[in-house]
């Protein structure tokens, strides 16, 4: 009768003694890591003249998200192999590292674009291997009735680092300096790394492992998806969302220097009040049932992305506001869509399925964000918003017209 309601207790995964763990730990790593993305981000846009930036900014996007052309399906076979813990362990200590070696080197005063350039690039690489190995690895130690409460916790406490994180990076920048701010995401992982080896690990390695084996599993995962309506209508419109809304955030450092006109605190209210706006959509996702939540259709959602981020850009005073809006309707999005996901899909596929997910959010955001930043650099980025916000409203309006019919067809058959 429990599972049947509407609404639900939005907190109930945390009654999991390993899942509450995990998720504190994971609190306490995620604002590391976004007090290190506002720095990297600051340092990139101050590298270059106004007219350069947001190209730099957008070639960094790219080489973090560009590995997942070869490591997300990668990812996926491994996962399945060697189990989602391992990877997301090691995953961690690499992350670590590149956070200890950016500190130094700002703190020296030894970094330049090239290598900043190099550091991006490995987070990229290891970025593949951790997402779909913290998704699946949730779904390890969770009911599988909890597991789209337990994504949506994890994606409010992702938001709410998104909140808070780049708001802390602004003050220690000021009072402290950069170097601290990144030593400060360095110590995060410690917390992380120490529990995971706390938490049982119920996954059985495959003992049918071999490279030719390894190419047959991988396609059978994409297989799957191409021939799984559902998951390729939800992948196609994962796609449209990762290549011309994700964007708006990751571009934002150049629209707030060169059009808003606001400085680094500046900047850090306006990503903290996108992080606001994903918290209380997580929060609302994660009271929804979740055989209703993978029902709906994230199509609306993306309509309303398209209207703020246009608002945005003509009336760069409501910027905040919009940020408020994106952040709730980004974080519903991914939350729907990637329940979905998991929940389709049996459980000797989902580390690939799961890889491929990840393969077109972490790969399509930074791959828009790099064609969307080379035309700012010639268009302008104000010009660059208003056109990502006219190709989301296209596509999800065609979207919704399809609903429409196909709902009077079956209506008019009955």
């Amino acid at each position: 009768m429990d599972q049947e309601r509407r609404y639900m207790n939005p907190y109930r995964a945390l009654r999991n003694k390993y899942y509450r763990n995990f998720w504190v730990v994971q609190s306490i790593s995620l604002i590391g890591t976004w007090i290190d993305t506002t720095l990297r981000g600051w340092v990139a846009v101050n590298m270059f003249a106004e007219n350069k930036a947001s190209g730099f900014i957008g070639l960094i996007a790219f080489l973090k998200g560009f590995p997942s052309v070869f490591f997300s399906p990668v990812a996926g076979v491994l996962i399945d192999w060697f189990g989602p813990k391992n990877i997301l362990l090691y995953s961690q200590v690499i992350d670590a590292v590149n956070a200890f070696i950016m500190a130094y080197l700002v703190w020296k005063g030894l970094l330049s674009p090239y290598v900043l350039l190099a550091l991006s690039l490995a987070m990229g690489i290891t970025s593949k291997f951790y997402l779909p190995s913290r998704n699946t690895f949730i779904s390890n130690i969770v009911p599988k009735e909890l597991l789209p409460n337990a994504l949506a916790l994890h994606s409010m406490i992702f938001n709410v680092a998104r909140m808070i994180g780049p708001t802390i990076a602004g003050f220690i920048v000021k009072s402290y300096g950069l170097q601290v701010g990144f030593i400060v995401n360095a110590i995060s992982f410690v917390p992380l790394i120490v529990v995971l080896f706390f938490i049982p690990d119920n996954y059985s390695s495959s003992s049918n492992v071999s490279f030719k084996r390894f190419f047959l599993d991988l396609r059978d995962g994409i297989r799957y998806v191409i021939k799984n309506d559902v998951l390729s209508r939800t992948f196609i419109g994962l796609t449209m969302y990762s290549l011309f809304g994700m964007p708006f955030g990751m571009l934002m450092q150049a629209f707030v220097k060169s059009v808003v006109k606001y400085d680094i605190l500046g900047y850090s209210l306006i990503m903290g009040m996108m992080g606001v706006g994903a918290f209380i959509g997580a929060n609302v996702v994660a009271s929804i049932n979740s055989k209703r939540l993978i029902t709906l259709r994230e199509d609306f959602l993306l309509l309303i992305i398209g209207l703020s981020i246009l608002a945005a850009s003509f009336q760069p005073k409501l910027v905040p506001i919009s940020a408020f809006i994106v952040g709730a309707c980004q974080s519903s999005f991914f939350n729907i869509t990637n329940s979905r996901t998991q929940l389709l899909s049996p459980s000797d596929m989902k580390g690939r399925t799961i890889s491929l997910y990840s393969f077109i959010n972490t790969g399509g955001s930074p791959t828009g964000t790099f064609v969307l930043g080379l035309l700012g650099n010639v268009l302008g980025v104000k010009n660059v918003y208003i056109l990502s916000g006219i190709i989301l409203l296209f596509f999800s309006f065609i979207r919704l017209i399809n609903l429409v019919n196909s709902t009077k067809s079956r209506t008019t058959t009955f």
